[in-house]
């Protein structure tokens, strides 16, 4: 087992009745923003213009004489992420007071919709005013909602991060992900009190599964009672893990090592091995969570748009387990953060930034806003509506086109409550069939109604060609007959028509060609992910998604040998 480090009375416990207080507090104050955001947003805009008056890019826009938000809207108009590029290369170049007044001192790295990745930059006033005072105020509700009163340190599995050390640099400066990032910048940033602990950290070259893997051997034991994430595929991930190296967790836990190697802190617990090794004998499909913390009551997740289609695979690996959502947490700034136990929507983070939207139109294929687009501000937003997000924050993007859709689910107080609806565009359409990954879910999940066992993982591939279609790249279990792999893709074919009328139509008019399978080995997509991480991508920007928007998949699928037949 992992030694404890801290007593009932120990300073660390003290430490985190502290935080956990200011956790609390922050929640409150949330919750007041709620019920009265405008003198908050007029200091957000205050700061806004002081960040911004005295750059190069302020004096460019003329932005020293600017006082309201409508001089504000008037000056600058609405651009994309590549309208920021230049200013952000002649950061990373090391000229001064190019966006901001505050210097950046790191820049966070995302995927960018023209193949070129994103620089955010980071500062510690953005960092410290803004960012880390979000991320007290969600966990405040989480402690609420599972009982602060009992609740330490040794009770979270915190997945929403990991510390790394700063090895990668652009220029100089540090450059990593928002969920991989190596060090708080002060005592106004986000330090949890397991900021120290072993499992949070990690190490760029360790592959997925093992590091899921050695968070499980070193919390065996654990009261874990809460745990944390962005997407909930990494519950998903966590779970199997449990399930397929379980019997190695047991031979660890028995002889105290993890990973193979003995490690400081962790010592053998027999007793415990003995116990999950009888629950083992009675449970064939493998060890589940909830064996190795019978007391896991809460999961955080995102739990809309793409990640919302994952419950299914949340409540088999977690059944009977309440569901509270993650703040919506983009690279770019935080846009909501939760305040009650509402499953996948929270009112918008007005103390974040100033946040302006544009009605979202049925035609929209995601490209770059008109830079004069007419906005309207959150009192103006109707329930039920759709908006694309324009949003300015103390980073130095001002007034920038996010490309991301929020529906407006009612209101919190007089704030909107937004449920992320997913990128704009984001979907497939040869013939105007508009086929989106809520399509495809719903599809597919009919299909799998016919079979027995849990819904597998599946992505829809468009695919050029005269006509064109789509190829649902899905695990397989190789045991299922050639007559039960043509009866699943008729099914999906026929619920896909169902789901979609225009898709229907089109398949009617012989302009689509059929949905056909390509059947892959089990695990395929953890391979894909582990292929994506060699690759240097971040672990918060391997996302799977139900549709694709082009073919690249297939080449990536035959190059790592996946389908199970030719």
């Amino acid at each position: 087992m992992l030694i404890p480090t801290t007593s009932p009375t120990s300073p660390q416990n003290a430490r985190t009745e502290d935080f956990t207080a200011r956790t609390l507090r922050a929640l409150h104050r949330q919750r007041e923003l709620c019920r009265s955001p405008a003198p908050t947003s007029e200091l957000v805009l205050q700061d806004l213009f002081d960040q911004a008056r005295s750059t190069s890019f302020g004096r460019e826009h003329g932005l020293g004489s600017v006082a309201t938000l409508a001089e504000w809207k008037q000056a600058l108009p609405i651009r994309a992420y590549e309208g920021f590029r230049p200013y952000v290369e002649r950061q990373l170049a090391g000229e001064a007071q190019v966006l901001t007044r505050s210097a950046p001192y790191a820049f966070l790295k995302t995927s960018g919709s023209s193949g070129r990745p994103k620089y955010v930059p980071t500062t510690r006033h953005w960092r410290e005013r803004y960012r880390g005072r979000g991320l007290y105020a969600q966990w405040g509700l989480y402690f609420e909602q599972i009982g602060a009163g009992y609740l330490t340190a040794e009770h979270i599995l915190d997945l929403s991060w990991e510390r790394t050390p700063a090895s990668r640099s652009l220029h100089g400066f540090p450059v990593y992900s928002i969920s991989r990032r190596p060090a708080a910048v002060g005592p106004e940033d986000w330090v949890p009190p397991w900021y120290d602990a072993p499992w949070l950290r990690g190490d760029d070259e360790e592959e997925y599964a093992d590091s899921l893997y050695r968070k499980l051997r070193l919390l065996a034991g654990a009261d874990i009672r809460l745990a944390v994430t962005l997407n909930p595929s990494k519950i998903v991930g966590l779970a199997e893990q449990l399930a397929l190296r379980g019997p190695e967790l047991l031979d660890e836990v028995g002889r105290g090592t993890v990973c193979g190697r003995p490690a400081g802190g962790v010592t053998a617990d027999p007793a415990l091995a003995r116990q999950l090794e009888r629950t083992l004998s009675r449970r064939p499909g493998g060890l589940r969570l909830t064996d190795l913390w019978p007391r896991l009551s809460v999961v955080v997740c995102w739990n809309s748009a793409s990640a919302g289609l994952y419950r299914d695979w949340l409540d088999d690996v977690t059944p009977g387990i309440r569901k509270l959502p993650f703040s919506t947490t983009g690279t770019e700034g935080i846009v909501t953060i939760p305040v009650d136990d509402h499953p996948s929507a929270g009112p918008l983070a007005a103390d974040q930034g100033i946040f302006e939207f544009v009605p979202c139109r049925e035609d929209d294929d995601g490209g770059p806003l008109d830079p004069a687009a007419e906005t309207l501000d959150p009192r103006e937003l109707e329930t039920g509506h759709s908006y694309r997000l324009v949003m300015s924050q103390a980073n130095g993007l001002y007034r920038y086109d996010v490309g991301d859709v929020y529906t407006v689910l009612g209101r919190v107080g007089a704030l909107p409550r937004l449920e992320f609806t997913g990128r704009a565009g984001f979907g497939s359409s040869f013939t105007g069939e508009k086929l989106t990954e809520s399509h495809v879910y719903e599809a597919v999940r009919a299909a799998c109604a016919r079979f027995p066992g849990s819904l597998p993982l599946f992505t829809c591939v468009p695919s050029w060609g005269t006509p064109p279609g789509y190829v649902l790249a899905m695990e397989w279990d190789p045991r299922r007959s050639a007559a039960e792999r043509a009866d699943f893709t008729a099914a999906a074919e026929a619920a896909l028509q169902r789901c979609n009328p225009e898709y229907a139509e089109k398949r009617r008019s012989d302009r689509l060609r059929p949905l056909r399978l390509l059947p892959l080995a089990p695990k395929s997509f953890l391979a894909i992910a582990e292929a994506q991480r060699r690759q240097g991508a971040a672990a918060m920007q391997i996302k799977h998604h139900w549709i694709q928007r082009d073919d690249t998949l297939l080449t990536v699928i035959d190059d790592l040998g996946l389908p199970l037949y030719a």
